[in-house]
This record gives structure tokens, sequence and C-alpha cells, in this order.
């Protein structure tokens, strides 16, 4: 294996200073470096005592202010079956030399599959480390979205493979051999493979394809396609479609399919709003904040969100950010009210 390498934020370390202060920015996971950093980042909310004291000005880097700008994932009921889905699969081919199949996430836009694909990826690797020790030499997981098309329409699988575990490419050689080498030395038994609605019918789902189940029966990986209409997508591909069916048969092949969506307005739809809105609450580090404050606020923020976990998310991430800023350190309805997520502003 190549010899290590470093993460984007050690990069520039070196290259700044790591006295400089920089903008927020998104927590990559392009790279095998930055999806390790990403593991072993420890989530967790700041305690209020290492903040700014309350009525002091609250700078762009405060660590609360840093927080509440996405904050983390909640386990949902919902991750926690998928999380089974995704170990039993896993566990049905560890041994298997062929026959494996992999997982489909699938759903709406703004349901939350990325988050649903990251979080199952993080906690699988965070497992094993606090299973079998740290080890620099094992890739239990890849993470990586659908390439663009280059010229001629071909989509460079191999390129993409090798840029996130830092394989140097010798010119216009072909690295497959070197990716399948790579991943069997380090064990990966996880791909994730996210954006499948940009791949186009035809050639480019077969051509796809054609790699991806080349690396599965060489790694002996176990895949999990994300995106929209990605059943439809990945199904076809995956399954017999030569045999005709018999009448009232399912059409659909045996890759476990989880389906993500918005939360409606029905009895168990607000349950599991408010469920999910209880997690939120019990994360948010705002000095007169009182538990159940945001849960009790489950229905505005239900019908503002139209039950979507994106707009969910962005509401009660402002909403916060605005109380530290404006000192009131205490979400209501007033100051929902002020956020212009999902509304139409005349200026």
């Amino acid at each position: 294996m190549s010899r290590r390498k470093i993460d984007d934020e050690v990069v520039r370390d070196l290259v700044e200073g790591p006295a400089r202060r920089r903008p927020p920015e998104p927590e990559w996971r392009d790279t095998l470096p930055n999806w390790r950093a990403s593991c072993d980042r420890v989530l967790d909310p700041p305690d209020l005592a290492d903040c700014a004291p309350l009525g002091l000005p609250v700078t762009d880097d405060d660590p609360r202010l840093l927080f509440h700008g996405s904050m983390r994932p909640v386990a949902t009921p919902a991750i926690n079956q998928a999380l089974l889905v995704v170990r039993t699969q896993l566990q049905a081919n560890a041994r298997r030399e062929t026959g494996r199949i992999g997982v489909i996430i699938d759903g709406p836009k703004n349901t939350g599959k990325t988050m649903l694909m990251q979080y199952i990826g993080r906690h699988y690797e965070m497992r094993l480390n606090e299973l079998y020790e740290r080890d620099e030499d094992r890739i239990p997981v890849i993470a990586l979205s659908v390439p663009a098309q280059g010229r001629g329409g071909a989509r460079n699988w191999a390129a993409a493979f090798a840029y996130f575990l830092g394989l140097e490419r010798d010119g216009g050689s072909d690295p497959t051999k070197s990716i399948c080498h790579v991943m069997k030395h380090c064990r990966t038994q996880l791909v994730l493979i996210d954006g499948m609605e940009r791949l186009q019918p035809g050639a480019d789902v077969q051509q796809t394809f054609a790699f991806l189940e080349h690396i599965s029966d060489e790694t002996g990986a176990t895949f999990v396609y994300c995106g929209r209409n990605s059943r439809s997508i990945v199904d076809p591909m995956t399954r017999d479609r030569a045999t005709k069916l018999e009448d009232n048969e399912d059409p659909w092949g045996d890759h476990p399919v989880l389906c993500t969506s918005r939360l409606g307005y029905d009895d168990t739809g607000r349950d599991k709003f408010r469920r999910i809105v209880n997690k939120f609450d019990k994360d948010l580090r705002l000095h007169h904040h009182e538990p159940g404050d945001l849960t009790r606020l489950a229905p505005v923020l239900h019908l503002r969100s139209k039950g979507y976990l994106r707009a969910l998310s962005q509401l009660i991430c402002q909403a916060a950010q605005r109380a530290i800023l404006t000192q009131e350190e205490r979400i209501t309805e007033q100051l929902l009210d002020t956020l212009a997520v999902g509304r139409t502003i005349a200026i």
C-alpha cells in the first residue's frame, strides 16, 4: 500500500500555520484521510462552560455557534432499523465468494438519504475501531459519489476509487488491479455509492454496473446504493431479466430497499416527528433553554418543514444560531417566525 496520506486540515496547518483563523467550511469525506477524520471527530455538544459567557459577544468560531450550524445526526428508530439491515447483509456476505447482495437507499428529495448512508458507514467503521482497535492498514469503508461524465459520456469509476484511496496513478494506466489489491489487503467490506440518480439509462448504467460488479467480485465488498429512484436504477442491473414473470409475481429483485420519506400529518407521522424533535431538543446548548422547549414546538416545526428532514434541520439550526447571536438563548415560536426557511420575502 502507498504511504500514508494526511488530511486536508493538516495540509492547511502546514502551509498557513495552525494559529491562523479560518471561516467554517463543510466536512468533506471525499478522500480516505478526510473520511477517517470525520469518523474520529467528536460530535458531542459543547459544554456551556467552554463557550462565551452569557452577555458577551459571540464570534463566528464560537463552539456553540459552529455546533448549532449543523448539529449531529439524531439516532432515530429509522436509523437503528437501517443499521440492522446493513449489518445483517454484511454478516451474510462476509464469507461468500459469490452470491452477495447489497442494500438500496431510495426516497424523495430532502428526506435524509445521504445523511443515513454516511451515518451507516461512520457507525460501522467506529464499531470496528472499538472492537479491534484502530488499524491504519484497515480500510473497512469506501465512500464515493457518482463521478461526473467525462469525454464521450463515460464515467471514470477507477479514478474515483483511486482518488479516495490515495493511489498514485502512472499516466493513463488503469488502476483497477491496484484498487482491488488494496481493497482485499485492507479488508474493505462496505462501499457507499451516493448520487445514483445521476446515472443515465442505457450505456451509462450498464458500464457503471459492469465496473462495480467487477470490484465486488474481486474484493467481496458489500455495496450500498443511495439516491432518488435508485431502486429502479439498481434493481434491473442486479436481477434476472430474462425469465418471464408469472402472473402477480413481484417484479423486484433481492436487494433490500430502505425507503426514506417525509413525515406526514397522520398520528404516526406526528408521533415520529415529535420524537425526532425531542432528540434535537436534548442536544441544544442555549443558556435559557429548558428541556422540552423545542419539543413543545413540534407542531409548528412540522407545518413549517412539511415533514422534510432537511427543512427541519435548517429551521432548528438557524433558530439556535439566531438565539445565540441575539442573546435570547431560547427557541420560541416568535423566533421561528423570523426565519426565512420555506418562505417568500418581498424585498
